[in-house]
């Protein structure tokens, strides 16, 4: 299999899977997410990772386009594997400000 061939499929299945993925962070939000607790929590958060992984692919698809003009290639291998790791620590950061967020909330008294 050549480059562009997996270009070509990575370009394709990528959108298909957070088109996929977006649609059941959907159905769990609505599902748990008016039932609070863990439940709300956990659609909480695969809600936030969803989002920001698609708009970072976006924004990163764009800026590794720009850089690719402008700087060439050897800039672009690097740029990628920057966009890359923020992807990938993005579940985790999303992970961190839910849970966190939950303790904050636990000690506030309650509108009645």
């Amino acid at each position: 299999m050549e480059l562009k061939d997996l270009t070509t499929s990575i370009a394709m299945v990528v959108p298909m899977f957070m088109l996929v993925a977006s649609v059941v962070a959907l159905v769990m939000w609505f599902a748990l997410g008016a039932k609070g607790g863990r439940g709300a929590r956990i659609a909480a958060w695969l809600g936030l990772t969803v989002l920001s992984l698609w708009c970072g692919l976006l924004v990163g698809l764009a800026l590794l386009t720009l850089v690719y003009f402008v700087l060439g290639s050897a800039a672009t291998i690097v740029g990628a594997l920057v966009v890359a790791v923020v992807l990938i620590a993005m579940p985790f950061f999303w992970w961190y400000v839910v849970r966190n967020r939950h303790q904050d909330d636990a000690g506030t008294p309650q509108a009645r």
